[in-house]
C-alpha cells in the first residue's frame, strides 16, 4: 500500500494487486453502499492513521475517488472538507508542484533532452511505447515552448503525478 498525503485535506492510496487480494476486494466490487467495501475503506484508513498519523473520519464529510490500475489494484483519493487531523508533532509532506508531459516516441523524448539543461531535476517514465517527463512547475514554465514542441502536456495535479508514479516505470 502506497500512502501519499497531498496537502492538508487529501491522501492518495495506491493499492497493488496483492493489496487488493489481501483486502479481499476487486475494483469492480467497490461500492460504498456495500458493507464489504466499507470494511475495506475502514481498514485502509486505519493503516493511513497508523503509518502517517493522519486521521480521516469516514462518517464526516469525505469524498472518495477510485481509479483502476490496468496491472491490477487501484488508486484511491480521499478528500476531507476541513482538513486532516494529525497527531501532535506529525508532519505531512507536501508533493512539490510539477508538470507532466507525454511523448509518443523515445526519439521525441531524446530530442527534448538535448534542449534541456542537464542540471534540471527531472523524472522520466515509460509505459509500453510512451514516455513521460515530470519537471518542477518552475522548470516546466521556463522550457514550456520546447516541451510542447516535442510532447503533449498531461497535467499538473497531484492525481496525475500519483498515477504516473504508480503505473509508469521510472527510467531516470
Amino acid at each position: 500500500m502506497d500512502i501519499q498525503p497531498i496537502g492538508n485535506n487529501k491522501i492518495i492510496v495506491g493499492l497493488s494487486r496483492d493489496d487488493m487480494i489481501d483486502l479481499d476486494i476487486t475494483y469492480e466490487e467497490m461500492d460504498y453502499s456495500n458493507i464489504e467495501t466499507r470494511r475495506v475503506i475502514w481498514t485502509i484508513l486505519d493503516t493511513v492513521r497508523r503509518d502517517t498519523g493522519c486521521d480521516i473520519d469516514p462518517s464526516g464529510s469525505l469524498m472518495i475517488e477510485a481509479a483502476p490500475n490496468p496491472k491490477g489494484g487501484c488508486l484511491l483519493m480521499f478528500t476531507v472538507e476541513k482538513g486532516l487531523y494529525t497527531r501532535p508533532g506529525t508532519v505531512i509532506s507536501k508533493v512539490n508542484a510539477t508538470k507532466i508531459f507525454e511523448f509518443k516516441s523515445i526519439d521525441d523524448l531524446l530530442d527534448l533532452m538535448k534542449q534541456l539543461d542537464r542540471r534540471i531535476e527531472k523524472r522520466l517514465f515509460s509505459l509500453k511505447s510512451k514516455y513521460r517527463i515530470e519537471l518542477s512547475t518552475e522548470n516546466a514554465n521556463e522550457y514550456e515552448r520546447i516541451l510542447k514542441e516535442y510532447g503533449k502536456f498531461i497535467g499538473k495535479d497531484a492525481l496525475t503525478a500519483a498515477a504516473t508514479h504508480e503505473y509508469w516505470d521510472e527510467i531516470f
